[in-house]
């Protein structure tokens, strides 16, 4: 039994690395995507130290027998590695250069049309359309999910006017027709394995609504670690190459333990007919 629970284990673990995979090939066109890498690690094990004397003689190795559990999925690291750059000329495309994420905000309504919650999303994803939004009368630059763009105090960046000849600066200084509308908001995570992915390239800021986004984290266009550069994007930072490669060897590592779950079941198929005799 052991070696079914030791197999069966392994092969949970492989098609949640197999769904990881196809997600990332799922996503390798998608602006400011970052790929996750699937780790495993080893489940609780046993040691048997009572062993006849016998077995403990002309021993080079460790006295006891380990006996495992299998593996699991130990955790989906995320690949902070910087996905190549695409040149659009596109005024409202925003490429992030260096540790920053873009603040979006979405209103959510209930049934009548009352603005109950406001969420709080982080982005790598710069490609911004200009439209008119009726919450805030004005025109607002958001992301193709419809998170409306914020600036470095949090509050989304409401344009009166449609405008022409927007200039964002490499400090994040938004100007259109050549009237200022303050700085674009640009974050920085400390840790950004523990972001939560939420769907449509967002993240969860893990921020209340209405919240003010410098308690809990710091502006990287101040610190200097990171700039803006306009008419460009960056692309996802999944190689086809590799994932392709991984996706064999997840193959491999299913089709052997599924050829161990089929031996053990043989084996003790032989071990109940020689008990039945």
């Amino acid at each position: 039994m052991q070696s079914l629970n030791i197999s069966t284990s392994a092969m949970r673990g492989i098609q949640q690395a197999l769904d990881n995979t196809a997600n990332n090939l799922a996503n390798i066109d998608t602006i400011g995507y970052k790929r996750r890498v699937a780790s495993f690690s080893e489940l609780l094990s046993d040691s048997m130290n009572e062993q006849p004397a016998a077995d403990n003689q002309n021993r080079n190795t460790s006295v006891g027998i380990r006996i495992g559990s299998g593996a699991r999925l130990g955790m989906t690291k995320l690949d902070l590695g910087h996905g190549s750059v695409k040149v659009t000329d596109v005024p409202t495309d925003v490429l992030v250069e260096g540790n920053g994420y873009f603040l979006v905000t979405h209103k959510i309504k209930d049934a009548t049309g009352n603005v109950i919650q406001e969420e709080n999303r982080l982005t790598r994803d710069g490609s911004f359309k200009v439209s008119f939004d009726d919450d805030e009368q004005g025109y607002v630059l958001h992301t193709t999910s419809g998170h409306i763009l914020t600036d470095e105090n949090g509050v989304n960046i409401v344009l009166p006017e449609p405008v022409t000849n927007i200039q964002i600066t490499a400090e994040g200084a938004l100007t259109a027709n050549g009237v200022s509308y303050g700085n674009i908001g640009l974050w920085k995570v400390d840790n950004p394995d523990q972001l939560q992915q939420v769907g449509q390239n967002l993240f969860d800021a893990e921020l209340d609504s209405g919240a003010n986004p410098t308690t809990k984290y710091t502006n990287a266009l101040i610190t200097g670690d990171a700039t803006l550069r306009q008419g460009a994007l960056e692309g996802s930072n999944v190689s086809m190459t590799e994932e392709m490669s991984q996706l064999v060897n997840i193959q491999r590592a299913y089709q052997l333990n599924s050829r161990a779950v089929g031996i053990s079941d043989q084996m003790m198929g032989i071990a109940n007919q020689l008990r039945s005799r």
